[in-house]
């Protein structure tokens, strides 16, 4: 058995030159003060500062400025002595001689000092990160001090700055009992950490299914190549098409420029021949008149100019002909190639309808090539995060079967509780305490009126219990219980209570006890040995007085003689 002793506590009003010091002994100590003017005598704050200068915050009333105060205890554990300094937040530990081992105003520095000292720390995942770390000294002490100003069931309320872990009393607890260790916690992170990840998974295995889904509405309505190749063979042959329309347009075109300039040609000619015809006729016609149309002479060979006139008139009907036929032969072909002309218009036409479609139909295929592709690419991130959930699964499952042996620790721990709670309250007869509510020690029930100090003590009282069964080689701390006998409490219950109280100390939890009581009498418990019984004489609001800082004076040469560098 492994016990944290206080072996002496020293207050000093370093300003005022005033001290209290205590001494105390390895068992049952109480504090105590007339039952009829001890109140405001200093016993609460002579327990308040036992842990307070461990490293704890404890709750001070306001007119402790305990602030203006330097504490040092003095404490063994297995026959080692230490010393412990606090001025504020700064904090000091010496050994038996005075020689100082560290110094800090870190408390989670403290924190793991203490644990190579106390061979026990309380690690908790930090809020922000998960990260498990050691928890300040406070943590350590939870079971094992109640305030009589805080006796509120079971919220541990008596000490201050608790609130940096949420949710810490289920891990607290169970810790203190040895339940839970580092690999519980690494396990537990894991194990969050998986399931956070396989909901990520999860997540993006939805998307992607959702957006397969469409994807497969898409390409169900799409008629297009999935093949890149041939969308290029196509879109070849189209523009093939195309060269030939636009070029046997282009021929028929400058045919039909042709064939209209050669009309126009045939047109203006037959025109003169006309024109020219009439006019030899009208000049025919005046020879037949015996008179020349130049010298306006009678003309003598009358006969040869009307052979000669024969000719000429045949010669123009001749060429008249000829020009006609060959418009004729204009018009037809003009004929031909204008309807040759609507041929090709009509194909370019029919061109351009395919060419929209065609269009509409790469546009088709460009997409179904990119539905394609990003399908592909859906279905591998998929095969992917399928793969990942096999193994998270795996790892879950491997990290459960681990911690169901930490479960079924706790339900031993917890069965043993309920067993503890059910014997107090049946004992003590605390009917406001359901059995619903001390099933386990997750659970709450709120103190009220007289029980409301056993209630919580027993709380307390069964935690310590419960520990020492289940963690039988952790340190034990002492038990600090300031004024468990409440006002409200009648004088049958107070003894009740103290007899549980001196009962569990010396048969179960077997650690130190420093209580402090108004008006203990001694003689009301007989059958217990109590160890140290420190009477309060001074006046009220008096507690430290100048005699003990005299007496005390060379504690202070010894602390600041060493002045190493803070960590």
């Amino acid at each position: 058995m492994n016990n944290l002793i206080i072996n002496s506590l020293l207050i000093l009003d370093l300003k005022n030159k005033k001290a209290k010091r205590v001494e105390f002994t390895k068992g049952i100590n109480i504090i105590t003060s007339d039952s009829k003017d001890g109140n405001d005598v200093g016993k609460s704050v002579l327990m308040k500062s036992i842990y307070h200068t461990m490293g704890a915050d404890a709750i001070f009333d306001d007119k402790w400025t305990f602030e203006e105060k330097s504490y040092f205890i003095n404490f063994s554990i297995s026959g080692s002595i230490y010393q412990i300094y606090r001025n504020k937040n700064l904090f000091k530990i010496y050994n038996h001689n005075f020689g100082k081992l560290f110094s800090t105003t870190s408390r989670k520095a403290l924190a793991e000092y203490l644990n190579s000292i106390f061979k026990f720390n309380i690690k908790l995942p930090n809020r922000h990160d998960d990260i498990l770390e050691i928890a300040p000294p406070v943590f350590s002490y939870l079971l094992n001090y109640v305030d009589q100003d805080h006796m509120e069931g079971t919220s541990f309320s008596s000490f201050k700055g608790l609130g940096q872990y949420s949710g810490f009393k289920e891990n607290v607890i169970y810790s203190h009992f040895g339940v839970f260790n580092d690999e519980y916690f690494e396990l537990k992170k894991d194990l969050e950490d998986s399931k956070q990840e396989q909901r990520r998974l999860l997540q993006d295995q939805s998307t992607i299914n959702n957006m397969l889904a469409r994807l497969a509405i898409y390409l169900e309505g799409m008629d297009a190549p999935t093949k890149l190749n041939t969308l290029n063979i196509e879109l070849e042959k189209s523009k093939e098409e195309y060269s030939e329309i636009v070029a046997g347009l282009k021929k028929v075109k400058n045919k039909l420029i042709e064939l209209r300039n050669n009309k126009y040609d045939l047109e203006v000619s037959i025109e003169e021949v006309v024109k020219k015809r009439g006019k030899d006729t009208k000049y025919f016609k005046l020879i037949e008149d015996h008179t020349c149309l130049v010298c306006q002479q009678k003309v003598e060979d009358e006969i040869q100019m009307r052979i000669k006139q024969s000719n000429q008139l045949e010669d123009y009907y001749i060429l008249q002909d000829e020009f006609e036929r060959l418009s004729i032969d204009v018009d037809r072909e003009l004929k031909r190639k204008e309807e040759e002309y609507q041929t090709f218009l009509y194909k370019l036409e029919v061109y351009e309808n395919k060419l929209k479609i065609k269009e509409s139909r790469v546009s088709d295929s460009l997409k179904h090539l990119g539905y394609i592709e990003a399908k592909e690419n859906m279905l591998h991130e998929l095969n992917e995060i399928l793969t990942q959930l096999g193994e998270i699964e795996k790892d879950i499952k491997i990290y459960n079967t681990k911690i169901r042996k930490y479960t079924d620790l706790k339900t031993t721990a917890n069965s043993l509780y309920s067993e503890l709670m059910t014997e107090s309250k049946f004992e003590f007869d605390l009917k406001e305490i359901r059995e619903d509510k001390i099933k386990n020690i997750k659970q709450n029930y709120e103190a009220r009126g007289s029980n409301k100090a056993i209630s919580t003590i027993i709380w307390y009282f069964n935690l310590l219990k419960v520990k020492v069964q289940l963690n039988t080689k952790v340190l034990r701390f002492p038990v600090v219980l300031d004024s468990p006998n409440n006002v409200e409490s009648d004088e049958s219950k107070e003894k009740a209570l103290f007899n549980l109280v001196f009962k569990d100390i010396n048969d179960h939890i077997k650690s130190q006890l420093i209580l402090s009581a108004l008006g203990f009498n001694s003689n009301d418990y007989e059958e217990i040995s109590i160890d140290n019984i420190i009477h309060l004489n001074n006046k009220k609001y008096s507690v430290l007085n100048n005699e003990d800082y005299v007496r005390n004076s060379w504690i202070l040469h010894h602390l600041f003689d060493d002045e190493e560098e803070l960590i």
